[in-house]
């Protein structure tokens, strides 16, 4: 993640942030890059799903339960799940990050800014990686999410429970957003790495975001991390 991101989430918009969006908008809509201009048009481009697994990266992403979670359609964050052996074709990968995509076709992507689509999907562009068929920029689409200015940026993790609230399926599962408390690490096979967000994330901005989405959820909502469903409950509790 760049160094000089803001922590502020979404980032300020105004024309002299407009125009360079635009243009990059423009030139990835030639090469292929076809954005998502409603979450209507996004919930037909995946198939109208009834459900959906909604995957972190955190250990509990492998936990058993979720090796027997039924889905239409698999979100998933960031492309480190690439080099393990379990739900490794997602339909819908949250990200900001350099890193090419690491199966083909490339599934749908979802960004956190314009800036960071605009970025990424031109490096694919520069190194020839097909770019995908589908994209979006969480904060260009209409959702309650956006309506305040988050003190920081949500993590992929909880913009992708938000973007599938959006989408009203009849049911959610969610697992692998362990809020970096779960005691076998960051992630699962990566026990050196520091278990603690990154400074441009808050958790608990992550946990009012989720919570503030989960809140407008009519369907039935299954939390397969003890972590995020614990504390939660804790946070629900008190309100």
């Amino acid at each position: 993640m760049p160094d000089d991101e803001p922590r502020a989430w979404p980032p300020a918009a105004g024309w002299w942030v407009n125009i360079p969006d635009q243009i990059g908008r423009g030139v990835l809509s030639l090469r292929g890059a076809r954005c998502s201009a409603s979450w209507d048009a996004l919930r037909g481009a995946l198939g109208d799903p009834d459900s959906i697994l909604c995957l972190g990266n955190g250990p509990s992403s492998e936990a058993d339960a979720v090796h027997g979670v039924r889905f239409d359609r698999l979100f998933r964050v960031n492309w480190i799940w690439s080099d393990r052996t379990r739900h490794v074709s997602p339909d819908l990968v949250f990200t900001a990050d350099l890193d090419p995509p690491s199966i083909r076709p490339t599934p749908a992507i979802c960004f956190p800014t314009r800036r960071d689509a605009n970025r990424v999907l031109a490096s694919y562009v520069a190194r020839n990686i097909p770019l995908p068929p589908e994209y979006l920029v969480f904060p260009e689409l209409p959702s309650e999410a956006i309506v305040k200015t988050w003190s920081h940026r949500p993590t992929n993790g909880a913009i992708m429970v938000a973007a599938a609230v959006q989408l009203h399926p009849k049911r959610l599962a969610i697992a692998g957003i362990d809020l970096y408390l779960h005691p076998d690490g960051k992630y699962p096979g990566y026990r050196d790495e520091p278990n603690t967000y990154d400074p441009i994330h808050d958790r608990d901005v992550d946990l009012a975001f989720i919570m503030a989405a989960l809140r407008r959820f009519k369907g039935e909502v299954e939390i397969l991390s003890p972590q995020l469903r614990s504390t939660l409950e804790a946070r629900a509790g008190l309100a």
